[in-house]
């Protein structure tokens, strides 16, 4: 990946990955979904892929699920997949207090990849 160029695979559709400037730290955008992240030791090129690959997956994952993301935490509702899975868990530390699984979607997201 060219540092500061985008680069698109076919399994990203408008997901894109880059490296940074300073060729450590990977950039991964989609949508409203914005990630820098870093890896370490001898697998680093191996596991900036594996992220890539599953960042591709997020927002399409999460987008269908937005109406039952901002409903009440209290309400419980059914959702699928790790990040709307751990978004809800999350959010049930604060019940009885209102809350969404919105609150943890930066937190999910960033642990899932």
């Amino acid at each position: 990946m060219p540092a500061g160029n985008p680069e698109r695979t076919p399994d990203m559709e408008s997901a894109r990955a880059a490296l940074l400037p300073d060729g450590r730290r990977l950039h991964l955008n989609h949508g409203p979904i914005d990630l820098i992240v870093e890896a370490f030791g001898r697998g680093r090129e191996a596991a900036y892929r594996q992220a890539i690959g599953r960042f591709a997956t997020v927002l399409d994952e999460l987008a269908p699920q937005l109406e039952d993301l901002r409903r009440p935490t209290g309400d419980r509702p059914r959702l699928r997949g790790s990040i709307a899975l751990r978004m809800q868990d999350a959010a049930c530390a604060f019940l009885p207090r209102f809350s969404t699984p919105m609150i943890a979607v930066a937190g999910a997201v960033a642990d899932e990849i």
